[in-house]
């Protein structure tokens, strides 16, 4: 149960600082509005207080079904993990008397934030930040993570920042999870499904506004602090982006002299649009058949210059639009999505045979995989249509694997991934880095027998292993 709970506070909170300007900007953050001031403006629109079990146990739950037994018992060690941290805390702020779950508590502030939509246009977005209490008050902060989250189609409009990392602030973290275009107080709008560049520049001014607002609480962030960047999935692709935006522009380059990105955490990200695209169309396959309809709309949002005169369902075959998944996104109706993409019987038409016999691999996929031919419309099929052209340019624009990281970057992959293609993405990123000479890149793999989706928790395990040693 939830310690404390205040919801819509009147604490507004205006804070003007020279690091970014909210303007039409181009990938290198150039202004184009001689006019705009520099500023980041925020407001507080909800706090929580959250305890040290409850945050535990929200934050080791997910993920579990189909899970390798060896992630599930990193899961309890995690676990045990979070309450040790929370009692060391305890600890060092407050003498220790073994009450951790008396004495330690997690304070989750929603901010609002301005930043830029595809446009270049100011817009109000909204993310959590999650700072670690004793006694009541704020302790300083060692590091910062920045949780760049997955794919998700709610759309409630009450955000969707998970769990996952929130209960790493026991290791004096602060934690922020931005929400995208599409969620929290943008939930009416479509999203900017990997829109990569465009969301790195938001996941940055999240946390410049973040950062001002502890600043503000008289919350210390000690010398030498930094920031890891991680994610997984359309997240691993930001997370991968945020790098690249610090690292490349100019916008990213004076954010980063607050920032101080100190490495990133990147699971199964696409890091490759173009080169997914061409997988999909070489393989003739597709897993999670609503990805595309995601991608397309994403582009439609955030080039909407490039995509201009381009109708979301003029891509689909009429036997795909049978299943009413594009109309679903056309319409931004995310309820009816969640309920088409399982298992809608007019899929049957476009799907793959199932094997007869099934391998442990088999049962762990969750999702059918699709014929991609059936899938396209003829206008789309056609290498040379306009629409098709226009989606290719703008998924060649939204690469994240075209520069030379000088900061730490782990890869992180499950061998047998079933929605990002591998090779296409983790593989040939870790190579071109490596061979244009970046100082420091790893590439991790989950177990033999994970996918795309068991090898979420797999991820989550890994990454908080590293980081609570950090």
């Amino acid at each position: 149960m939830k310690m404390n709970r205040l919801t819509n506070t009147s604490l507004i909170c205006l804070l003007f600082i020279s690091i970014g300007v909210i303007a039409c900007s181009d990938d290198n953050g150039r202004d184009n509005n001689d006019t705009a001031q520099d500023r980041v403006l925020f407001s507080v629109s909800g706090e929580e207080l959250v305890s040290v079990d409850d945050m535990v146990t929200e934050s080791t739950s997910s993920n579990v079904e189909h899970a390798q037994q060896e992630d599930l018992d990193l899961l309890e060690q995690s676990r045990n993990d979070l309450l040790s941290a929370a009692q060391d805390l305890s600890d060092r702020y407050s003498g220790g008397n073994g009450t951790y779950n008396r004495n330690v508590s997690y304070k989750i502030v929603t901010l609002n934030y301005l930043s830029i939509d595809g446009k270049g246009n100011p817009i109000t977005l909204s993310g959590k930040l999650t700072l670690p209490m004793v006694g009541g008050k704020y302790i300083p902060i060692e590091d910062i993570l920045l949780h760049c989250h997955a794919t998700n189609l709610d759309m409630t409009g009450k955000g969707v920042s998970p769990n996952s990392f929130k209960g790493m602030a026991a290791y004096s973290f602060a934690v922020i999870d931005p929400d995208y275009i599409g969620f929290g107080v943008t939930y009416e709008k479509p999203q900017t499904y990997l829109c990569h560049k465009l969301i790195a520049r938001q996941c940055v001014d999240m946390e410049l506004a973040a950062i001002e607002y502890m600043k503000s609480l008289g919350i210390e962030l000690k010398e030498g602090y930094g920031t890891y960047v991680l994610g997984y999935s359309q997240g691993g692709g930001n997370s991968m982006a945020v790098g690249r935006h610090l690292q490349e522009t100019d916008h990213g380059l004076e954010a980063n002299k607050t920032i101080n990105v100190k490495g990133l955490y990147c699971g199964a990200g696409p890091y490759s649009p173009i080169g997914t695209f061409q997988h999909w169309l070489e393989s003739d396959s597709l897993s999670f058949s609503g990805v595309l309809s995601m991608v397309i709309k994403g582009q439609q949002e955030g080039h909407s210059d490039i995509m201009a005169g381009t109708n979301l369902l003029d891509y689909f075959s009429q036997d795909y639009l049978e299943s009413g998944i594009p109309q679903a996104f056309e319409t931004n109706s995310m309820s009816n999505i969640a309920q088409l993409l399982i298992g809608d019987l007019n899929l049957q038409t476009i799907r793959y045979p199932e094997p007869a016999v099934k391998t442990p691999y088999d049962l762990c996929l969750i999702l059918p995989w699709m014929q991609f031919s059936k899938i396209m419309s003829p206008a789309f099929a056609d290498p040379q249509s306009s629409m098709r052209l226009a989606l290719l340019e703008c998924l060649s624009e939204e690469a994240v694997d075209d520069w030379v990281p000088n900061m730490p970057v782990e890869i992180y992959t499950a061998p047998r991934d079933n929605v990002i293609p591998v090779k296409e993405n983790a593989y040939s990123t870790y190579q071109k880095f490596r061979d244009a000479g970046a100082p420091d890149v790893t590439l991790s793999l989950a177990g033999d027998l994970a996918n795309h989706i068991t090898g979420q928790l797999a991820w989550v395990n890994h990454v908080k292993l590293i980081l609570k040693n950090l």
